[in-house]
């Protein structure tokens, strides 16, 4: 735990806000609907506890104390890298040409170096195949800087990777992979597949390797140093080649020498993850005897061996090797860039980050591969099933992510969805992930030194192999297909009658290896745009929408017959148990398609706002409308599913009505000392639910570097007290002006000063509780308090009142967690937010104060707005604590208002 110095939190001189001028009062209401009385003063009614309160071990420390913590961070320069290059040329582009582009954004990137190695930062890679980007670390107070220099794109941070397992019966068996090798012939030979991953111990007996613990041992001592090409190479029996990106003490979370990679050519592994994925994807089998087993690969043979073999048991394998032996790794990037530029058919990565979206760069490189012409397999994620969770770079548009199902007959959930497995659906554009789900408990595959051994583990990771060798089956079985068809065959044959509690946003179908191989047929749904070029996937996503009335849309589904006979399908659709109510229109029941022809079927979704209820009536506030269009011929099914995340909105405005009137409506309004607060909710779709705040710090403009949905670019910030089990709770409001998916993703910090040294004594912030409390994410922002002067952290009690897709969020504490009594008076406080890993925005030395015995402004709470009408609340103006405190005005927070400014009405008062 570290001990963040007095002097860390920009220090204040005066208590002041900023922008008052520039945020004007509302003038009136337009309409003149009956009144109803304000509710009484709120009870902690609209409060969630929190699991425990009390001092907390733990490694995390408020970022507003660490303001120089140096961060990881990607930066996109304009211009093709090659994969776009060669999309654009039609998927063909001569080696000569592509080295030449190589080397001219290698030296467009030059400039960049130089100014970041200027700032105190240092280049971890440079990459041009699959992404034209710039790996750097740097103090975070520098990010925002490199968005203005010449050839910059984009400043993405890079969120730390790590492998998905959640812990340590065969899942071939399972799945019937045997019976599809006898049937078809099909095991992935001369099938190019990357494994991203830990590396692999490649002296296994399971990947051809002389099967002892003393040749491990022996390749240990020459890790640094090339392999044995008999074991990794061209002519190795199964480890046709590989690279290691990060060298054995490379720790992306790490400190000092750490966070260097020491690349080279050796991808042995030292950790056992990417060993036991590449045994399940594609390990040959072991025999009783304690050697590689060579075939053949029917089902009856290979029940005799002591290791089954992978699900594609004859693929050319590659190790990619971007983590060191503890730790995590920012370097994900940097091996798909590689992959690309050696032609990988099959990209395997059973890693990620919480949190995915589908612009992280990992995201976007992975995307790019699929464009390229690689079909991509990812894990999910380990971090269960609140919303948003899907980690990147599984969330990148075209990729195929995957969820896990309990295979596990003894255990509880048997058939349904892991309670580990991460929920989607993807951050900032609410498209749908996972796509597919495999088996994901207890696996057993080979295991790290043991030579002939083997281990049993849990996980997203050893669920996302079995659908990456079923991929490598069907690039056999279907030569010509495009990585995107190949994709569509997988996740659009997958059957979600097989997984009990299918539900479309915790994973899809269970990936069907018979049908993928043997099918002629496949559905694609919607299309996004790549630098690359343009992917699909096998889904429908009507992202997310908030609205007063009508929420819907219309997509569309391509059915492709590769075969040469035509298929007559039925078409039907369901929704899913946990979807709100909605119909569904398809522009046909029934459709032919001919022999090596495509055909489309129109999908609308609709549903009143009404139905959809309050973000604040469950736990996380998300709401989701989603189901399967289902195309079926005789026994044969394709699978397309859909979701909306839908947000009923309400529409409340405020406005105070005081002693001074008669302001023309043209002019601009002069702010007054109010003697009521008039809240009318006109033509919401529900009744809101509106909180009145101490308005105390502003920020009047968008900051254009913070764009693209993070929902931290604050915007206004205020507090409130109320009492909760007869004892005063502090409650602060933070506004942002875009919304976020899942706030917990982001931290947000109120540093306070109790004592008015001008120093920060406590820091209240939100962040993932599951970070704070265990080291691993879980989807839940909880408050926690900072003590300052030693660093301890304390959980507050309380959860933040944030929902999902939402812009503002709501951290209680004590009074007494502050260190604050009713003799002591006020405190002042100022706020930032920060995304992801690094990103932020603060109110920098403008600091507002607070008296919650004796506040400038007096009102109730909270209030229920019901629609079309209107609420009273009673002010009370203090003049001499308006002296003294100086608030800005009154902050009025509807959590149901749409997202932004509109989420917390600011009333200037004087």
């Amino acid at each position: 735990m570290s001990t963040a110095p007095r002097s860390s939190v920009p220090r204040h001189r005066r208590i002041a806000g900023v922008g008052a001028a520039a945020l004007a009062l509302a003038t009136g209401l337009a309409m003149t609907p009956r009144t109803a009385d304000a509710a009484p003063p709120d009870d902690g009614g609209r409060l969630h506890r929190a699991p425990s309160a009390g001092r907390l071990s733990t490694g995390v420390t408020a970022r507003i104390a660490a303001p120089d913590a140096t961060v990881s961070v990607m930066v996109q320069m304009t211009g093709d890298p090659v994969a776009v290059a060669r999309a654009k040329a039609g998927g063909d582009l001569p080696a000569a040409q592509s080295n030449r582009l190589r080397n001219s954004l290698s030296a467009r990137q030059s400039p960049l170096v130089a100014q970041v190695r200027a700032r105190g930062g240092r280049i971890v890679s440079q990459m041009q195949s699959a992404y034209n980007g710039v790996h750097i670390t740097i103090p975070r107070k520098e990010i925002d800087a490199l968005a203005t220099l010449p050839d910059v794109e984009s400043v993405h941070v890079m969120t730390p990777k790590i492998p998905s397992d959640a812990s340590p019966t065969t899942a071939n068996a399972y799945l019937g992979v045997p019976q599809v090798w006898q049937s078809t012939g099909y095991t992935g030979r001369k099938v190019k597949v990357a494994v991203i991953d830990t590396g692999i111990d490649y002296t296994h007996a399971d990947f051809g390797g002389p099967g002892t613990t003393d040749a491990y041992t022996g390749a240990r001592a020459t890790a640094a140093s090339s392999p044995d090409p008999s074991l990794v190479g061209p002519r190795a029996p199964r480890i046709k080649g590989g690279h290691d990106f990060a060298g054995d003490a490379y720790n992306s979370s790490g400190t000092g020498a750490a966070l260097t990679p020491r690349p080279d050519s050796n991808p042995l592994d030292c950790v056992g993850h990417g060993t036991h994925v590449s045994g399940v994807l594609g390990g040959s089998g072991v025999t009783s005897a304690g050697a590689a087993y060579r075939g053949p690969y029917t089902a009856s043979a290979v029940k005799s061996l002591e290791e089954s073999p992978g699900v594609a048991p004859q693929a050319d394998l590659y190790a990619l090797k971007i983590f060191g032996c503890t730790g995590t790794s920012d370097l994900t990037t940097e091996a798909i860039d590689w992959a690309v530029g050696h032609g990988m058919d099959v990209i395997n990565m059973s890693l990620g980050g919480a949190y995915g979206r589908p612009d992280d760069p990992d995201a976007v490189a992975a995307a790019n591969a699929v464009a390229a012409g690689a079909v991509v397999i990812a894990a999910a994620g380990n971090t269960g099933q609140n919303p948003y969770l899907a980690g990147a770079p599984g969330t990148g548009h075209g990729v195929v992510s995957v969820a896990a199902v309990n295979n596990a007959a003894s255990l509880p959930g048997y058939r349904g969805y892991a309670p580990f497995s991460a929920s989607g659906p993807a951050g900032q554009d609410s498209s749908l992930t996972p796509d597919i789900a495999a088996p994901g408990v207890l696996i057993g595959s080979a295991a790290i030194g043991t030579g002939t051994g083997s281990v049993e583990m849990s996980g997203t990771s050893v669920a996302a192999p079995q659908v990456a060798g079923v991929a490598a089956l069907a690039v056999q079985a279907h030569p010509g297909w495009s990585g995107p068809r190949i994709a569509a065959a997988l996740t659009s044959t997958a059957s979600p009658d097989a997984v009990a509690g299918y539900n479309p946003v915790l994973g899809g179908g269970l990936v069907n290896a018979a049908r993928a191989v043997t099918t002629t047929a496949y559905a694609q749904g919607d299309s996004y745009r790549v630098l690359a070029g343009r992917v699909t996937t096998s889904s429908l996503s009507f992202g997310f929408q908030e609205s007063t009335s009508m929420l819907g849309g219309h997509r569309t589904i391509t059915v492709t017959n590769a075969g040469p006979r035509p298929v007559t399908y039925t078409v039907s659709s369901r929704a899913s148990a946990s979807s709100r109510p909605a119909s569904v229109s398809l522009s046909t029941r029934r459709v032919t398609v001919r022999p090596h022809s495509s055909a489309r079927i129109q999908v609308g979704l609709r549903t009143g706002a009404a139905a959809i209820g309050s973000s604040l009536s469950n736990a996380t506030g998300f709401h989701e409308i989603s189901g399967t269009v289902t195309l079926t011929s005789g026994p044969d099914t394709l699978q397309v599913p859909y979701l909306m995340v839908p947000r009923a909105a309400t529409s409340v405005t405020a406005t105070t009505r005081g002693a001074t009137r008669g302001a023309a409506a043209a002019q601009k309004p002069r702010p007054t000392a109010p003697t009521s607060l008039v809240l009318a909710n006109r033509g919401g779709a529900i009744p809101a639910q509106s909180s009145v705040y101490t308005w105390g710090l502003a920020d009047a403009h968008r900051d254009p570097t913070l764009s693209g949905g993070a929902g931290y670019d604050l915007r206004a910030a205020g507090a409130q007290t109320m009492q909760v089990g007869g004892a005063p709770v502090v409650v602060f409001a933070l506004n942002t002006w875009d919304r976020w998916s899942n706030a917990a993703a982001n931290e947000y910090d109120v540093a306070v000063d109790t004592d008015g040294d001008g120093d920060a004594d406590r820091i209240v912030f939100a962040t993932d509780s599951g970070v704070v409390r265990r080291g691993v994410q879980d989807g839940t922002s909880e408050v926690f308090i900072q003590d300052v002067a030693t660093g301890a952290i304390s959980a507050s009690g309380f959860l933040a009142v944030s929902p999902t897709d939402s812009s503002t969020i709501q951290l209680p504490v004590t009074a007494a967690d502050l260190g604050l009594s009713a003799s002591a008076g006020g405190f002042s406080y100022t706020v930032a937010g920060y995304g992801g890993n690094a990103g932020s925005d603060d109110t920098g030395s403008t600091w507002a104060r607070y008296n919650p015995w004796a506040p400038a402004l007096a009102a109730a709470t909270d209030a229920t707005v019901p629609v079309n009408r209107s609420v009273s609340i009673p002010v009370t103006v203090s003049v001499a604590e308006m002296t003294r405190q100086r608030p800005l005005g009154l902050m009025v927070v509807t959590p149901d208002n749409r997202n932004g400014s509109a989420q917390a009405a600011l009333l200037p008062v004087s």
